[in-house]
């Protein structure tokens, strides 16, 4: 049975879509990777690529389980191209109405625990969160990206969030230069016009990432830095006399700043305008943020909030509004809620998608699995702007959806199983007659 879906079948429909994203690739290397995008919709997860293939591939098509192995393994996918394509396609469900309203990036890493040596590049790093309770694991790192795009949703703003890339860290370079060439990757899809705003927490700031508002003067970074970084006055104005003018005012502290009470966030937050040797000579917008108990968060913005163009109504970013609604020099701190649904993809891709549970052994085999299996977590979530076809899944998460797509798979192959044996069935009957008809004119 190797054809799976009839004319204009949602299953027709959905290996359509998935095959538009890999068009630079060859058309058998297409059929492979939607294929296996398929057979995890259909299985309502991935186990491997032997798994998948037995219980579901093998039916839909003829190519053998060596060539899929091959294609993960050995073709040199432009996993590059990937994120272009994904990074186009989410910016282009922005609407009009919604031209002036930032793209927001958000950078991070996880790692994946794995057992044994024969894993390329595996290697034993250090886990601040203890997953397993203790502060080393074996494994790897990835280093992704996300996009935030605003989207319409039932006459409302919405913030519609979407993991784009993965990269596997070698410690051959850095994550930050790794974290960086995503970064720039998705800048070339996005284009100069766009308003790009960039989150990441206290690891990311600095090097190569510090660097990137100075060659893309349309992206800006809100980002979390250590509460112990060196912030200065701007600089006093120039008095004429001879001698180089300083480039920096007086050295301040966060006891400097003037903090005022966000009563619906039980947090008190102050911010001001300083200098900072993170970002040169480029003056920022640094925020305060005090809990109860007294302890206390630094946030800076390359930005000023009076340019960020942003809709506070928006869902996505939670109570974090009040801290825009108290003051519009707090704004950052609003759109810093952003990067939370990260953390949330995190989650639900290892727990729902199997993101560390990879059984291929090279680095650009587990690279392309990991990205094929994010595009088709983010797939779920832009199907429905992507296409009205595909409405009945809007407000659905991930899960939910891949769950109604699974069903309606298993709904298709019934109908080609069941149409197979009409047709065999038929053709027994057509034999028997027409032998019968010249037994009897013999």
């Amino acid at each position: 049975m190797k054809a799976l879906y009839h004319k204009k079948s949602l299953t027709d429909k959905l290996k359509e879509t998935f095959s538009e994203i890999f068009t630079n690739e060859t058309e058998p290397t297409r059929k492979h990777l939607t294929n296996l995008m398929m057979s995890v919709i259909a299985l309502n997860g991935f186990q491997s690529v032997k798994y998948n293939y037995e219980h579901f591939i093998q039916d839909v098509s003829e190519f053998k389980l060596k060539s899929y192995y091959y294609t993960l393994n050995e073709s040199k996918l432009d996993i590059d191209d990937w994120l272009l394509t994904m990074v186009h396609t989410a910016v282009s469900l922005i609407p009009d109405c919604l031209k002036e309203q930032p793209v927001i990036f958000s950078m991070d890493d996880t790692m994946a625990e794995k057992t044994g040596e024969h894993f390329e590049y595996c290697s034993v790093l250090f886990d601040h969160a203890a997953h397993n309770g203790s502060s080393y694991l074996n494994g790897h790192c990835f280093v992704s990206l996300m996009i935030s795009v605003p989207v319409m949703e039932n006459g409302k703003t919405r913030y519609l969030s979407v993991p784009v890339g993965y990269r596997m860290w070698t410690k051959e370079e850095s994550k930050l230069k790794i974290a960086a060439e995503l970064i720039k990757l998705a800048m070339k899809a996005i284009g100069t016009e766009k308003k790009v705003l960039l989150c990441c927490d206290s690891w990311y700031p600095k090097a190569e990432i510090t660097q990137l508002p100075e060659e893309f003067e349309n992206l800006d970074i809100i980002c979390n830095v250590r509460s112990d970084t060196v912030l200065y006055e701007l600089p006093p104005e120039r008095t004429g006399k001879k001698g180089r003018p300083r480039i920096r005012g007086e050295r301040i502290s966060l006891n400097d700043f003037t903090l005022q009470e966000v009563k619906e966030m039980g947090m008190c937050a102050g911010a001001k305008t300083v200098m900072t040797n993170l970002f040169k000579k480029r003056p920022v917008t640094a925020i305060v943020t005090e809990s109860k108990s007294g302890s206390r968060r630094l946030f800076l913005c390359t930005a000023s909030s009076e340019s960020l163009h942003f809709d506070t109504n928006c869902s996505g970013v939670g109570k974090a509004v009040h801290y825009a609604e108290t003051d519009i020099s707090f704004l950052p701190l609003t759109i810093y809620a952003l990067r939370w649904h990260i953390e949330t993809a995190y989650y639900e891709q290892k727990k729902f998608w199997s993101l560390g549970d990879y059984m291929l052994r090279s680095k650009d085999g587990i690279e392309c699995l990991l990205n094929l299996l994010t595009i088709l977590y983010s797939m779920m979530s832009l199907l429905p702007f992507l296409d009205s076809y595909f409405s009945f899944l809007s407000g659905k998460s991930s899960q939910q959806s891949r769950f109604l797509l699974s069903y309606q798979i298993q709904q298709d192959l019934f109908f080609a199983a069941f149409v197979q044996r009409l047709k065999h069935t038929k053709n027994t009957l057509v034999s028997v007659v027409s032998s019968t008809i010249c037994f009897a004119a013999s």
